[in-house]
């Protein structure tokens, strides 16, 4: 509408047929439900552990013993058997890649860069994703718009210097053949229509107006019922960056709008449903990006070059190092301003409808006032449990999830465990954890 009312109608027509026909293509994969695989669930990961000792990452997140060898694409009974073997799968492509990646480039650093390369996020330990989250940088690790365009911006800078016709939308066709290896998970599919569809429009039609081809790929998404969590996060990111670029003012101004547009416009569904955010992520993001950049383009070469070149693996593994470092350093910079506010289904839809009303009918700085609005609200008034004594299991306690979510609710409390990891202590640096089996061991030695 936005698009029809400042254009003309009849450029719509190539998006339609575009997106009719994408629509009409994925509705014939509709996978048929094999009857010898009906009591058995599809492998998503293998996790390996001492004595030989395997367990199987079921999909909905069931974990199961193994009792004969398997892989990701695999179908297992509940009891761990093999109960289907493909030959192949894409699955099982991207586990062995990965593997190959740990034969390379030592841990975590292996981690990090099957999760920013392959979509794998099952190897990274609970204590450097809860860096990450908590110092506001967690966006890094789930291939998003972001890492699609770092790549395809590094290989046009490749092909403009050796002035090739359209070098963007050359970039953006060239790695269509490597996108399956990111597992295609939506995130990683809406970024490379996005940016296929703007690098063609920026270098083949005379008009481009980045919201309109936002919308495209939003419906799009949304009529192949891929619309999720991770999607409304992006759109909102991605939505306020355009918002802020496409607004009035300068340079300057539209950058220093651009660096806070994604936590803003993220944080009625950051707050409502995760509950903890970093009001300093704006600043975090800017400078974990600094590092950010050069650490994918050298996983991506390490990636393409099959591992084979040890200069690129070696300068690859330590950027790799320093980014895992700079977010230990940005948590402690900035732990003081981590906030926990559980705001209500009803208050965050709310912000949201004001942000989208102010966007598209007023200014579009002003779409920026509601989620300042709550920002404030959470600052002022945030959801704390103060002075009490829990007991949690040590799973729970040292999960991510925990760590980044309710755990930062509780402040100045007493946290009982039997067991707590080192890095588990700082995350959760509000309050006292204590080891059960350190405290039995020292009422038996008094």
């Amino acid at each position: 509408m936005n698009y029809a009312l400042r254009f003309k109608v009849r450029e719509l027509i190539p998006g339609t047929i575009v997106l009719t026909l994408l629509l009409a293509i994925s509705s014939q994969f509709t996978p048929s439900e094999d009857e010898e695989i009906r009591n058995a669930k599809k492998v998503l990961w293998i996790k390996e552990y001492r004595d030989n000792y395997k367990a199987a990452i079921l999909e909905g997140w069931k974990y199961v013993k193994l009792k004969e060898e398997a892989e990701p694409g695999d179908y297992v009974d509940l009891e761990g058997k093999v109960v289907k073997n493909p030959n192949f799968s894409l699955e099982k492509l991207r586990y062995r890649l990965y593997r190959r990646i740990e034969e390379s480039i030592d841990y975590p650093i292996s981690a990090l860069i099957g999760a920013t390369t392959l979509g794998f996020r099952y190897e990274l330990p609970a204590s450097v994703k809860g860096y990450f989250a908590l110092s506001g940088i967690y966006h890094f690790l789930a291939i998003s718009g972001l890492h699609v365009g770092i790549v395809v911006g590094a290989i046009a800078l490749l092909f403009k210097a050796l002035k090739l016709k359209k070098p963007l939308t050359a970039a953006s066709i060239s790695i269509l053949p490597l996108m399956p290896l990111t597992g295609l998970p939506p995130s990683a599919l809406r970024s490379y229509l996005f940016m296929l569809l703007l690098a063609v429009g920026l270098e083949s039609f005379r008009k481009i107006t980045p919201l309109y081809l936002l919308g495209i790929v939003m419906l799009f998404t949304v009529l192949t019922g891929k619309f999720n969590l991770s999607a409304a996060l992006s759109f909102s990111a991605v939505g306020g960056i355009l918002v802020a670029i496409e607004g009035e003012g300068g340079k300057l101004s539209k950058t220093i709008k651009a660096s806070f547009a994604p936590m803003l416009f993220t944080l009625p569904i950051v707050l409502n449903v995760f509950g903890t955010f970093n009001p300093m992520s704006w600043l975090t993001t800017l400078l974990a990006g600094i590092l950010f950049t050069p650490f994918l383009i050298g996983a991506f070469l390490t990636q393409v070059t099959l591992e084979k070149v040890l200069l690129i693996n070696q300068i690859t593994e330590f950027l790799g190092y320093q980014f895992i470092r700079s977010s230990h350093y940005l948590f402690e910079l900035t732990k003081w301003s981590l906030t926990h506010y559980e705001a209500p289904l009803w208050v965050a839809g709310t912000t949201m409808l004001l942000m989208l009303f102010l966007s598209l009918f007023t200014r579009p700085v002003y779409s920026f006032l509601p989620p300042v609005c709550l920002a404030f609200i959470s600052l002022i008034h945030p959801t704390m449990v103060s002075g009490v004594k829990v007991e949690l299991p040590g799973w729970k306690l040292n999960s991510f999830h925990f760590i980044s979510t309710e755990g930062q609710k509780y402040r100045n409390s007493v946290l009982e465990a039997n067991y707590v990891f080192p890095a588990t202590r700082k995350l959760l640096f509000r309050n006292r954890l204590v080891d059960i089996r350190l405290k039995k061991f020292r009422t038996k030695s008094n």
